[in-house]
């Protein structure tokens, strides 16, 4: 825009306007030789708004205007093509505008007669290329005109996180958007009203918000509880239910921004499977002192007793019910069933653990930990199975309470 101004400053300026009208003064002056003798006329002036009548005997504009009371700015235009001096006859004067020239510094008045690109360049204005002026620069000033300058700022566009930096000097959001090129989509949510003004930094967000449902499988973590069981003794425990996780089937309502996740808000779930409650028996049972007394009944090893029968060195007790059988064979660690070789939880006494196992009135004595006990996975307090020859031998043992003293 100012390359296009500069090329209208080489147009007709105040002082050119001036110099023009005192060369027709001049060349009317020298009429005057010529009309001197003439008698006294007629003459019309017409500004354009009035029009003025004298009786004159003048022969120069010059001095007509002045017998008339009326002043001529160097700016005003006369039109002396109807005018002959000493000859009733009319001149026509083309008054010079009173002009503004408005920006945010304030406005500048001055006369002027001219266009408005003329009046800008006079006012000394730089208009960049994205400013805005109110009038054509090629129209022609009117008297009374206010020329308003509009300087651009920044706007900026963030559509789908994309950023566009643009200059306005006037207009609403929906000018902008349209300006950076961005149609709103349907599943478009844009920051501000689309009527909205727009101001010098403001940020526009287009951002697209599409909502989808989404079904998953997830996993119900079982809970844990305990209870008391007279059948096993105070001090140990035992879980008599495991637990199981459950299923349910639950529905997200996802918003998703520019492709993105973010939020997720759960519509519905539905349990497929219950969880199972994990129960562990907690014993209640008061155990009774054990005399160990006696001669061992297995002679498969032996170990250091102290003066009660009980070992000198030992990591740990494991008491509660035991039971008997018979039968020989071999047992699930691959050791022969014999005397000394028991049957336990391996869970609790691994295969190959060194025992020393005393029950009332009965020394069982040293063993070794060799098969699986059949109270395995029951809701029982029985900790081992002792081996027996006979099924007479197993009898007499029954059912009884043991300490097994873990020798490793």
């Amino acid at each position: 825009m100012i390359s296009k101004l500069k090329k209208w400053a080489g147009a007709r300026s105040s002082f050119q306007k001036a110099a023009a009208i005192a060369s027709v003064l001049a060349v009317l002056c020298t009429i005057t030789v010529f009309a001197a003798e003439n008698s006294s006329y007629y003459v019309e002036l017409d500004d354009g708004t009035t029009k003025t009548t004298i009786y004159t005997s003048s022969t120069t504009p010059e001095e007509i205007f002045e017998e008339a009371g009326m002043e001529v700015s160097p700016l005003d235009e006369l039109d002396l093509s109807a005018f002959v001096p000493g000859e009733d006859s009319v001149i026509k004067v083309e008054k010079a505008s009173l002009v503004g020239v408005n920006d945010d510094k304030g406005t500048v008045y001055f006369t002027f007669d001219g266009t408005v690109a003329e009046a800008i360049d006079i006012a000394r204005i730089e208009v960049g290329e994205n400013d805005l002026i109110n009038y054509s620069v090629n129209q022609q000033v009117t008297d009374g005109m206010i020329i308003s300058v509009a300087y651009a700022f920044p706007v900026a566009v963030c559509y789908h996180g994309e950023h566009k930096n643009l200059e306005m000097a006037v207009g609403t959001v929906a000018d902008a958007l349209e300006l950076a090129g961005v149609t709103v989509g349907e599943n478009d949510v844009v920051s501000h009203d689309l009527t909205e003004v727009v101001s010098s930094g403001m940020v526009i967000f287009v951002d697209e918000v599409i909502y989808k449902e989404k079904t998953v499988t997830e996993e119900i973590p079982f809970e844990k509880t305990t209870k008391k069981n007279s059948a096993y003794f105070i001090g140990t425990s035992k879980i008599t239910t495991k637990g199981v996780n459950g299923e349910k089937q639950v529905t997200y309502k996802q918003k998703f921004v520019n492709g993105v996740l973010i939020d997720s808000v759960v519509q519905s779930e539905t349990v497929t499977k219950e969880p199972v409650t994990q129960v562990t028996s907690v014993g209640t049972k008061k155990k009774t002192a054990i005399k160990a007394n006696g001669q061992p009944v297995s002679t498969l090893g032996t170990v250091e007793l102290d003066s009660n029968g009980i070992p000198k060195n030992y990591t740990r007790t494991v008491s509660g019910s035991s039971t008997a059988y018979y039968g020989g064979g071999s047992t699930a660690s691959g050791r022969p069933a014999k005397i000394g070789h028991v049957a336990v939880d391996p869970n609790v006494i691994p295969y190959g653990t060194r025992l020393y196992i005393v029950a009332d009135g009965i020394v069982y004595g040293y063993a070794i930990a060799a098969d699986t006990g059949g109270f395995v996975n029951h809701s029982t307090n029985t900790v081992v199975d002792v081996y027996f020859d006979t099924y007479d031998d197993c009898v007499k043992w029954g059912r009884r309470d043991v300490t097994i003293y873990v020798l490793d």
